[in-house]
């Protein structure tokens, strides 16, 4: 079930906005199975390790594609091989209470920002962080 929130601006104590950042997963390729052997003696084989996306250097805990589709935060780019934290938008009111949501790219979020700040008659002073 989707959310709405509503909320009013003159609350709005700060707004955060987070660009798109690639994340730690690399990928992967396919390493065949092949015989294991014990002083020149085959004794069985080793599986194969299918394809697929690993935070680990090994790469031995893939991940298929599929796997991100569940995850909101995440964009998968199969062409570059890369996986993305998508930008995303934290409204903070008051030091506890705050609310955030993910965007498609850069600008969509940059734009929503833009739309709150133009909407508000508060001044917001822009810090960026590095």
């Amino acid at each position: 079930m989707a959310q709405k929130h509503y909320f009013e601006l003159a609350k709005v104590d700060s707004i955060t906005l987070t660009l798109e950042r690639e994340c730690g997963y690399s990928w992967f390729p396919e390493i065949p199975s092949r015989p294991r052997t014990f002083c020149g003696i085959t004794i069985g084989t080793i599986p194969s390790v299918p394809a697929g996306w690993s935070d680990w250097e090994d790469g031995y805990d893939r991940k298929t594609s599929g796997y991100f589709e569940e995850y909101s935060w995440y964009r998968v780019d199969e062409i570059n091989k890369k996986i993305y934290h998508k930008s995303h938008v934290e409204i903070t009111f008051g030091y506890k209470q705050s609310l955030s949501t993910q965007f498609e790219s850069n600008e969509e979020a940059q734009e929503w920002v833009d739309e709150l700040i133009e909407s508000s008659d508060k001044h917001f002073h822009v810090i960026i962080k590095n």
